[in-house]
């Protein structure tokens, strides 16, 4: 799809130091990080930049308020899945 990887970050720190480097378009976020750390926090944060959010859960019922992501994909997730919210993003 033309798509630049600037990841994999296993924690919100991770991530942080990655988007202080550059700010992506589209972030996909695994609910739950490494160590047990849930990525409301990172999420949070991905939403001040204006940085979408496609979320990746097992949850049955969304973790996160869904104006906060762009989509919601379920685990285990389906490469077809991705790409076609990422497609249907703006």
């Amino acid at each position: 799809m033309g798509a630049e990887v600037i990841g994999p970050a296993a924690t919100s720190a991770d991530a942080e130091r990655l988007i202080a480097e550059q700010v992506p378009d589209v972030a996909i976020v695994d609910y739950n990080l490494r160590g047990g750390e849930l990525a409301s926090g990172l999420i949070d944060k991905l939403n001040e930049l204006a940085v979408r959010v496609v979320l990746i859960s097992g949850y049955a019922t969304l973790p996160v308020p869904p104006e906060k992501v762009a989509a919601v994909l379920q685990k285990p997730m389906v490469e077809e899945e991705l790409l076609a919210a990422l497609r249907a993003m703006p």
